[in-house]
């Protein structure tokens, strides 16, 4: 238990910081926020929260700040406490795919966490939804005062314009898992990075790709991204048991998404060291449990630091 108080910034050039902010203010008055835009402003927390928005705006905007994008490489790679929620999270990757086709040097990351980020998994703006998510660890340390609300429930987690983690590396926690199929343009990222990995190619960084198929008479259709496809295979039986099963378990019909066989399980939270990301907005649920989660990472961080 600590009655000491904390400042945690979050970052503010685009997105949802005001919601973050109200979010942990309201666990406890020794918490206190502010906006950070500027390198000199991040002297003087305890923690940074990397909001959801838009990425590519975030990353214009980051490096058009002049040393800001720089300052914010050695904060999080210098093992401080961070949250990357949602376009957060996909700022903290090392790697990415889905990037914007409108951004030619590529998507603009900070990094700090040995994950590979497909963005907008989940769709469009129209494909927002709420799921049951697998609720946050208890926090190792608490603030006094605190309320105690980790009965182990699942987490209401909010997801919009959602990016899904694919891979997570050695040192990386799994947090949280959720099984759903990606929207119709993800899914043909995701082949594309398959057909590269099969190749041998080391994917960093790949743009998105077109999910129209154009007709030599006119007219256009969806690319056909079945993940199981070959009705020829020795294996075909079981991959089709595999995608019954995987179907059951999705409680979400998304506008736009691929052909159901294309469901997967996909990692939604991780943590590595005092690093953490969600790809849902944990500031827009009525439910403090990962603020107050991310809030004993940053009272452990001061209290080895003591």
């Amino acid at each position: 238990m600590s009655s000491e108080p904390i400042t945690i910034g979050v970052l503010a050039l685009q997105g949802a910081f005001e919601e973050h902010q109200r979010s942990l203010e309201a666990l406890s008055p020794l918490i206190r926020t502010t906006q950070i835009r500027t390198p000199d402003q991040l002297a003087n927390i305890d923690g940074i929260i990397l909001p959801g928005g838009e990425s590519t705006a975030m990353g214009l905007i980051g490096d058009s700040t002049t040393g800001l994008w720089e300052a914010l490489r050695s904060y999080v790679h210098s093992g401080k406490p961070t949250w990357g929620t949602c376009a957060g999270m996909i700022l903290l990757a090392e790697r990415c795919v889905g990037t914007s086709a409108v951004i030619t040097k590529g998507q603009s990351l900070i990094g700090g966490v040995d994950i590979l980020v497909c963005r907008n998994y989940f769709g469009s703006q129209i494909s927002s939804f709420e799921m049951g998510t697998p609720a946050p660890p208890k926090p190792a340390v608490k603030l006094e005062g605190m309320k105690e609300e980790h009965d182990g429930k699942a987490f209401p987690g909010v997801f919009i314009r959602a990016p899904a983690i694919l891979t997570a590396g050695p040192g990386v926690e799994i947090l949280g898992k959720v099984v759903a199929v990606p929207c119709r343009a993800a899914a043909v990222v995701l082949q594309e990075l398959e057909r590269k990995i099969e190749a041998g190619e080391t994917v960093v960084q790949m743009g998105v790709v077109d999910a129209l198929e154009r007709k030599e008479g006119g007219g256009v259709c969806y690319t056909n991204v079945r993940l199981h496809k070959d009705v020829n295979s020795t294996n075909f039986e079981e991959e089709k048991k595999e995608v019954n099963l995987m179907h059951e378990q999705i409680n979400i019909d998304l506008p736009g998404a691929s052909d159901e066989t294309n469901a997967r399980e996909v990692i939604c939270a991780v943590r590595k060291d005092n690093i953490l990301c969600t790809a849902f907005h944990p500031e827009i649920a009525d439910d403090l449990r990962w603020h107050s989660y991310f809030v004993g990472l940053v009272l452990e961080s001061k209290q080895v630091k003591a």
